[in-house]
C-alpha cells in the first residue's frame, strides 16, 4: 500500500480521515486493494520480530481483543483476572511487555507511557510476602533484562497512588534489589507530589468534565446547568479530592436529572450531597492493639 492509497483508505466521503478504515475490508477492496494480502504481509513482519503466529494475525486483523477473549473460558475481558481462569494472566506479562511492544515498534512508535493508576488498591491489599514478590515481577518487566519493553527501554511507568502505599511499595522495591536501577520512595527524584487542586482549577476540572458530555455546544466553557451558587455549594466542600470532587458532582447531576431541572442551584446541590450515601473505607489498624 502506497501512500495514495492509504491516504484514500483513510479519507471518509465528507473529507474526515478515519484509521479503522484500515481494518474494513470492505473499503480497502474498494481502493483495489487485497485485505488478506495485506494481512499476510503484517503477519510476516510481525513473525519476524518475534511475536507467535496466533498473535501475530490477531493484530494483523484487528481482532486482538477477540484473541484475549479466547484465553477466558467465559470469553470476558473484564475483570480479566478471575480465581481459577488464569491462563490470560499466566500470558498477561509476554503479551504487553513482548509482543505488543514489537508490534508498537514495528508500526513505528519509539516508546509510551504506561499508567496504571490506584495502585494502592493492590498494594494495601497484599501481605507483606506478596508486596515483595509484586515489585519482583514488575521489576522484571520494567527494569530488569528479560523482556522486549526493558530491552528498548520502551515504557515509562507512571504509578498514581497515596503517600503510605508508596512507601508500602519502596520498601518491597528496595528488599527486591531494584532502587539501584530506580527509586520509588516519596522523598526519591522519580516521584512527584500533586497539590490538591484549588477552587479554580476544581472548577475547570468540573468544566472539563460537562464539556465532553454537552450535547449543546453553545454551553461549551460554561458551567451549566449549575448556577453560580449552586457550583458554590460543591466547590465548597471540606474535600477537594478530584475522585470526591466528581463524585458529588455525579450525585447532584442524578439528582436534577431525576427531578427534571434545567438549573442546579445551592439548595439542589446541597441535597444532593447531603443524601448522597456516605462511603466508607475499612479501617486498616482494626485489631492492632489487641494483637500487640
Amino acid at each position: 500500500m502506497d501512500d495514495a492509497q492509504a491516504n484514500a483508505v483513510l479519507t471518509n466521503s465528507d473529507g474526515n480521515q478515519r484509521v479503522e478504515n484500515l481494518l474494513d475490508d470492505e473499503i480497502l477492496r474498494s481502493n483495489g486493494l487485497d485485505p488478506d494480502y495485506l494481512d499476510a504481509g503484517i503477519v510476516r513482519q510481525l513473525r519476524e520480530r518475534g511475536i507467535p503466529a496466533d498473535r501475530a494475525a490477531a493484530l494483523a486483523k484487528g481482532t486482538f481483543a477477540d484473541y484475549l477473549r479466547s484465553l477466558r473460558r467465559d470469553g470476558n475481558l473484564d475483570p480479566f483476572y478471575v480465581p481459577r481462569d488464569t491462563k490470560g494472566l499466566d500470558y498477561s506479562r509476554a503479551l504487553l511487555f513482548n509482543d505488543i511492544v514489537h508490534y508498537l515498534r514495528a508500526a513505528g512508535f519509539a516508546g509510551g507511557y504506561l499508567f496504571i493508576d490506584d495502585i494502592e488498591n493492590l498494594v494495601d491489599r497484599m501481605a507483606r510476602r506478596h508486596q515483595l514478590e509484586f515489585a519482583k515481577e514488575f521489576g522484571l518487566c520494567t527494569v530488569r533484562p528479560g523482556y522486549a519493553n526493558t530491552e528498548h527501554h520502551f515504557f515509562s511507568s507512571v504509578l498514581t497512588t497515596h503517600q503510605q502505599a508508596s512507601g508500602k511499595l519502596a520498601v518491597a522495591w528496595g528488599e527486591a534489589g531494584l532502587a539501584a536501577f530506580a527509586r520509588l520512595d516519596p522523598a526519591s527524584p522519580n516521584s512527584v507530589e500533586l497539590p490538591l487542586p484549588s477552587a479554580d482549577q476544581a472548577r475547570d476540572i468540573i468544566v472539563a468534565h460537562l464539556d465532553h458530555y454537552r450535547t449543546d455546544q453553545g454551553d461549551i466553557g460554561t458551567i451549566k446547568p449549575f448556577t453560580e451558587d449552586g457550583i458554590r455549594v460543591l466547590l465548597g466542600e471540606q474535600s477537594m479530592l478530584p475522585r470526591t470532587l466528581l463524585s458529588n458532582a455525579a450525585n447532584i447531576l442524578r439528582k436534577a436529572a431525576a427531578d427534571k431541572l434545567t438549573a442546579i442551584d445551592a439548595a439542589t446541590a446541597r441535597s444532593a450531597i447531603d443524601g448522597s450515601p456516605v462511603i466508607t473505607t475499612p479501617d486498616f489498624s482494626e485489631g492492632l492493639d489487641d494483637a500487640l
